[in-house]
């Protein structure tokens, strides 16, 4: 009978959103954690917290690249933290590398980056990208700021998609209408530290 047990641990909440390519996770803070991620494949780690204190362990960095970004929890990465992120990301899909984006729990600001580089690659509204990941992790994107950081996103994008739109006779209008996504119930703290 064959032994159905992974040989080393994953990462809590480790799940792969693009296969071999970009993965999120909650913060991996043991050697084995590491290990697994260097078996897969994934050569960098986006470190996404307020706290230099979570990043990755330090034991076995020397085979990886972490990059840190300082976002407050709760918030929001900057247009310019999406954008170092979605430059990673088309530098790593050439070198054929994987990434993965972690966060304390793997919910909210790594959605967010996650979430921005998946509208660009699938040239989708927000909406879209918001369903699909929810579909993926239930909770992804917590804050209503995290939100409308895909929303400024997508509109700083989207010229590029016109083509794209044109073509399937979507509306001319990049001015698309997600006020639902304001009326989503959020998950309140204590439910979020009982996660």
């Amino acid at each position: 009978m064959q032994n159905l047990i992974p040989s080393t641990p994953m990462p809590p909440y480790f799940q792969w959103v693009i296969d071999n390519l970009l993965a999120i996770s909650a913060h991996p803070y043991h050697a084995s954690h590491i290990k697994y991620l260097l078996e897969h494949k994934i050569q960098t780690i986006i470190s996404v917290s307020d706290n230099q204190a979570h990043v990755p362990p330090h034991q076995s960095r020397g085979e990886l690249h972490v990059l840190h970004m300082d976002v407050p929890d709760g918030g929001a990465p900057t247009t310019e933290q999406i954008q170092q992120f979605v430059n990673r990301m088309d530098v790593a899909k050439q070198r054929n590398e994987g990434i993965v984006v972690e966060c304390i729990r793997g919910k909210g600001a790594a959605a967010v980056l996650v979430g921005c580089y998946l509208m660009k690659i699938w040239q989708s509204p927000p909406d879209y990208v918001v369903n699909q990941l929810r579909l993926m992790r239930p909770i992804a994107l917590e804050t209503p700021i995290q939100e409308q950081t895909l929303i400024d996103y997508h509109k700083i994008i989207s010229p590029r998609f016109y083509q794209y739109y044109a073509e399937v006779d979507m509306p001319h209008s990049w001015d698309i209408d997600t006020s639902y996504l304001r009326t989503t119930n959020l998950a309140t703290t204590k439910q979020l530290s009982l996660a």
